[in-house]
This record gives structure tokens, sequence and C-alpha cells, in this order.
């Protein structure tokens, strides 16, 4: 299995998040790196990795309405139904509902609050053997 190919600046340090066998299932997984949650999925043959945090109001992706939705690689948040590619963290669709509930196509940019779509924050992944590891910033931690 290949390793999610998304870099990022700055220090970092590589936490094992798990083994491929365990991640590789197409389930969304979350898992504590370093102190941060961090969502993992296996999309086309790679591992990736992203912040349990939705970028519209910091709720989780893993928890809410409806428990997890994953498919195809595209994480949708179960607060206000935004999907954003695992792969890149490109947010696909902004808001087109709220606690699970679809809302008129007019309604997004209320639900919105103003807000330009953000991506989800994602995190490089090498898989070596059988171990999946993840490079967090050191700044993500507290």
């Amino acid at each position: 299995m290949a390793a999610g190919n998304i870099g990022h600046s700055g220090d970092a340090d590589r936490v094992r998040i798990g083994s491929v066998t365990d991640l590789a299932d197409g389930q969304l997984h979350t898992v504590d790196a370093s102190g941060t949650s961090v969502i993992v999925g296996a999309v086309d043959g790679a591992v990736c990795a992203a912040s349990d945090r939705c970028p519209h109001l910091g709720l989780s992706l893993s928890k809410g309405p409806g428990g997890r939705h994953f498919a195809n690689g595209t994480v949708t948040c179960p607060w206000h139904s935004s999907r954003f590619d695992l792969r890149t963290g490109d947010n696909l669709d902004w808001t087109p509902g709220f606690a699970g509930r679809q809302m008129p196509r007019w309604t997004r940019r209320l639900i919105a609050m103003g807000k330009t779509p953000s991506s989800l924050t994602t995190y490089p992944v090498t898989v070596e053997g059988d171990d999946v590891y993840v490079e967090m910033p050191t700044s993500s931690r507290s």
C-alpha cells in the first residue's frame, strides 16, 4: 500500500498510528497522533490522514449525527454535510446541510456564516512494511 502524498513545512514528529492491515479496510479510523485527533483512511491504495476537525466550526468529523461518513476517498462532515477529499483536504461541497439534514441551496451562505470554504489540514503518511506513520508538525501539539 502506498503512502499519502501531502506535504507541509516546518519541523515534524514521525508517529506510528497503526498497521496497514488495520487501516486498509475501507473505513475511516480515528487515531491519536501525539495528542492530536487524526482521521485515517485508505484511498486508491494509499493511506491518507487529516485533522479530525472540520474547518468550519472545529467539530469532530468522526463523531456526530449519523456517525462517520466516508466513501470513495470523501469525508462528509456529520454536522453540516460539507464534503472533503481525504487525499488533498480540498473542500468539495460547502455546507449543504445542518446536523445531517439537507438544506435548500439558498441557505448555504447563511449556514456558512460568511466564511470562505476551507480545506482540511492533511498530514504526510509513510508506510514501512506493515507500519503506518504520520508526520505531525511540532507546532500542532500543545
